[in-house]
């Protein structure tokens, strides 16, 4: 990768916890829900987000990005890899709303530090 990301999620220890659902949710729900995967960087989580829009790609019509910067949306065929893996690294999240010909569909990136993660409490806890 020749782009220079923030470190901040370096700092924080920050990984991620991905989820793609069929409805809206917040993520103060998301934290009591398994996720889909476990992303530890954010080229994994740039991947992972690129990977799903592939995967639906022949029925998306649209893409809505929830940003820190406001809403941007793309067409079906455009999406800017760099723009998740600075978002990730800077230690935010990424959000999207796809819609379909056949529905909606919500994909969720959100960043978790050691304390905050449920699952890394839970080991620790058990680690006692």
């Amino acid at each position: 990768m020749s782009e220079h990301l923030p470190t901040r999620w370096r700092d924080h220890e920050l990984h991620w916890h991905a989820h793609l659902y069929d409805h809206a949710t917040a993520a103060k729900l998301r934290r009591n829900y398994s996720p889909d995967v476990v992303l530890l960087d954010p080229e994994a989580g740039a991947e992972w987000v690129a990977e799903q829009l592939t995967r639906y790609s022949a029925e998306t019509i649209a893409i809505e990005w929830h940003t820190p910067w406001g809403v941007t949306l793309d067409g079906p065929g455009v999406r800017d890899a760099a723009r998740d893996r600075h978002a990730l690294a800077f230690g935010l999240s990424v959000e999207a709303m796809i819609v379909t010909v056949t529905g909606q569909l919500y994909l969720y990136v959100d960043p978790y530090g050691p304390e905050q993660c449920p699952h890394h409490r839970s080991q620790a806890a058990n680690a006692v």
